[in-house]
């Protein structure tokens, strides 16, 4: 995996600055751990059971949501495929170490927790966090783009992370359990730079059918949203294709809450989420987003994704993969 990008990191960082406020994206882009050497895997993936493993009940209310998207890559992968060791990345060992935290002291009831972190990261949070929860919990990926040879972001990070993580499904018959929305940071990434011709955009961005809308959160019981990001002082709003989603969830009376693995690291173990949550709150406010931006997808060459080629190593013809999130 390579990425081929026209603009150095000086010109980015000065149109970056020039374009506050910062969101996750941004500081994943450019400050993030460089993606880990791949090993080659030794046998095939069963990309059925890997979803299977990550699928709701159909009855879960959350389930509608879930997005498989990355996970049907796997079909077209081959033994001796390689895969980043995501298990090494600072992120998602800080991502994992946060979510025993959160899970030891027990999710606030009536809590919509949006995790927007390094794929890799996002996946290790809400997978250790079904695992070590009291009560059960709802993980809905939102993953929606497809690894490549010349690709824009490292969707081989999240991929693996999918592959090698195992959560704990709720039970069907369970009356409410915490939803928890897995999101990259990456997805948005690299706003400030032009790909080089031959170079698959696989960025993708989240619509607000994407994501449960208020009515349905309040029907559930949601009162607040939790928004985890990887360190406030490189993401000071939510993302921008968050931005109207949010304000409904706002709107609506829903507590808007916002913070960083930082954070959650310095609370004690068996600290009172709820209480602790109370000096979090943040304010979404209507803003000109990256969305708006007819530059950004003029650097994108007329769309994300369209048709490329399969991802490195894995063989076979080219697929097309709609644009923006298909």
């Amino acid at each position: 995996m390579k990425r081929a990008l026209a603009l150095g990191p000086l010109v980015v960082l000065t149109g970056a600055c020039a374009m506050r406020p910062w969101t996750p994206s941004v500081s994943v882009a450019y400050w993030a751990q460089a993606t880990p050497e791949g090993r080659p895997i030794a046998a095939a993936p069963d990309a059925a059971e890997v979803i299977q493993r990550w699928q709701l009940p159909p009855t879960n209310p959350w389930a509608p949501f879930q997005k498989f998207t990355l996970h049907t890559a796997l079909r077209e992968m081959s033994s001796g495929t390689p895969l980043p060791d995501v298990a090494a990345l600072e992120s998602v060992q800080s991502a994992r170490e946060c979510a025993r935290k959160i899970g030891a002291a027990g999710v606030p009831p009536g809590t919509l927790v949006v995790v927007d972190l390094r794929g890799a990261a996002s996946v290790a949070f809400g997978a250790e966090l079904s695992r070590v929860s009291a009560l059960p919990v709802s993980l809905v990926p939102t993953f929606n783009n497809w690894p490549a040879d010349d690709e824009v972001v490292p969707a081989e990070e999240t991929l693996a992370a999918l592959l090698t993580e195992s959560p704990k499904l709720p039970d069907p018959a369970a009356s409410s359990t915490t939803p928890v929305l897995l999101l990259d940071a990456w997805r948005l990434a690299f706003r400030f730079d032009e790909p080089d011709e031959g170079t698959v955009d696989n960025r993708y961005a989240l619509t607000p059918n994407d994501l449960p809308d208020a009515t349905l959160l309040r029907a559930q019981g949601i009162r607040r949203v939790l928004y985890v990001v990887e360190d406030l002082d490189d993401a000071e709003v939510e993302e921008d294709d968050l931005n109207g989603t949010f304000l409904g969830y706002q709107q609506a009376g829903l507590e808007m809450t916002m913070v960083d693995l930082h954070w959650i690291e310095g609370r004690a173990m068996a600290v009172r989420w709820e209480e602790e949550l109370h000096g979090s709150t943040f304010r979404v406010a209507t803003r000109r987003t990256l969305l708006d931006d007819p530059l950004f997808f003029a650097r994108a060459h007329g769309g994300w994704g369209g048709v490329h080629a399969v991802p490195h190593g894995w063989g076979g013809p080219g697929r097309s993969h709609g644009g923006f999130g298909g």
